[in-house]
């Protein structure tokens, strides 16, 4: 065997489901254990989220023009973008309903106690060691610190691309690659003249680099999560056990959805599925980073489960970096926990407010988090008077957890789209040869 085989081979029994699993549970426990030495591990983990976004921005730029060409070389780019469009719009209903009800049925069930609101204030009032209070309870502060680099269409309007690339704006940088595409696409019918397998090359040495990354991801996954464990105590869990709760069991189940559907649209088993996508699961748990997820995604689903090429290149890539299904999840259900922790009951009416503001300020979120991603969460909660300034030092002590939860929700929810579009489409390897 030689050193390619031999180093392909390593990999992969690194990176099997049942390795990943293991280092997720040991980093839970120490971090629950609170061992002095887990601290320590944060510049590890740091390191290892460094490497991994090292090649993101070269793969996108390589893919999506990829993506784009694939699409329209295919002779169906308007079945699958419709079909896209359609799938996506299902499942953004299929989410907010879900996220709806799961917490109203346990808030009905468990309602909140004196004791819970007595330690939450207690929490509330202490929060001001641990967080910049000047700039995360003002959202006209936070926003304006935002807004550096414009607003409406400026906002996503690319002016100065070298610059979106340094600051790591992934809405920018995704509509300038879009065109990008477009124009290499045009510009290759009418000259003949094209690079794309130049792309194409370029787009697997970023995969081989990807590769060579996951050898540490055993490490990489108890260095970022283990120090985030530690973080929030025992004492925050009890406190914030509720909506805790309510999110993890909404979690899970809209977790567990995409498993079964990306089975019956692939025609595979549901534990196929699950092992799998057992690796970018545990990579978006462990970086809590959508957008670097998205190369190991894009190959699962392409090469693990056989998902028809256009659709998974054309949609993955854009999703990651665009759409945040868990960020709505989030603010639905904060809002719910804080209207239920200060006596609110919401009408059916409000609740379908809460649930189409809770979607626009998902789009408020994209290339921010931490305090600054939460600062939407404003706009979900002021309108029908709850208190912005008691959920928010509530959310960032959570955050930690919540976050790595919203990216596994942003990955395997987004990954459903194009299992669905790929419905009656041949296998990828139908797409045009270079």
């Amino acid at each position: 065997m030689n050193s390619t085989g031999l180093f392909s081979e390593i990999s992969k029994k690194i990176n099997r489901p049942s390795v990943t699993i293991v280092s997720v549970i040991i980093a839970v426990w120490l971090g629950y254990m609170q061992f002095p030495f887990v601290e320590h591990l944060q510049p590890i983990g740091s390191v290892f989220i460094a490497l991994l976004q090292v090649c993101v921005l070269p793969f996108l730029m390589a893919t999506i023009p990829l993506a784009v060409r694939s699409a329209f070389m295919s002779e169906v780019v308007g079945r699958v973008v419709g079909r896209l469009l359609g799938w996506l719009l299902v499942t953004t209903g299929l989410v907010i309903l879900v996220a709806l009800l799961v917490p109203l049925a346990l808030f009905h069930l468990s309602p909140m106690d004196n004791e819970i609101a007595r330690r939450i204030g207690a929490i509330f009032g202490g929060a001001g060691g641990h967080v910049d209070l000047e700039f995360a309870l003002s959202p006209q502060l936070a926003n304006e610190h935002l807004a550096t680099g414009g607003s409406g269409l400026l906002a996503i309007v690319p002016s100065n691309i070298f610059a979106s690339l340094s600051s790591n704006n992934s809405l920018q940088v995704m509509v300038f690659l879009f065109l990008f595409g477009l124009a290499m696409v045009h510009s290759e019918r009418r000259s003949g003249t094209s690079i794309f397998n130049a792309l194409r090359h370029i787009q697997s040495v970023c995969l081989l680099i990807f590769e060579w990354f996951n050898l540490f991801m055993p490490i990489g996954i108890i260095a970022l999560v283990a120090p985030q464990i530690a973080l929030l105590g025992n004492d925050a869990f009890v406190v914030l056990a509720p909506f805790a709760i309510a999110f993890l069991v909404t979690s899970l189940v809209l977790l567990t959805i995409p498993i079964f559907v990306m089975a019956m649209a692939l025609r595979v088993s549901p534990r196929r599925v699950f092992g799998a996508f057992a690796q970018p699961l545990a990579l978006a748990c462990a970086t809590r980073n959508t957008l670097v997820c998205a190369p190991t995604a894009l190959e699962t689903m392409i090469k693990d489960l056989n998902a028809s090429r256009p659709p998974c290149e054309l949609f993955i890539p854009i999703a990651f970096a665009v759409v945040r299904f868990g960020n709505i999840v989030h603010f639905i259900i904060a809002a719910l926990f804080i209207a239920n922790l200060t006596g609110h009951d919401f009408s059916f009416s409000e609740l379908l407010l809460v649930a189409l503001f809770s979607l626009i300020a998902s789009f408020a979120t994209i290339g921010v988090s931490g305090v600054a991603g939460l600062v939407p969460l404003a706009a979900v909660l002021r309108p029908f008077g709850l208190s912005y300034e008691l959920a928010l030092p509530l959310m960032i002590v959570v955050d930690p957890i919540v976050s790595m939860l919203r990216a596994m929700l942003n990955v395997a929810l987004s990954c459903q789209i194009p299992a669905l579009a790929s419905l009656g489409s041949k296998k990828s390897a139908a797409a045009p040869a270079e």
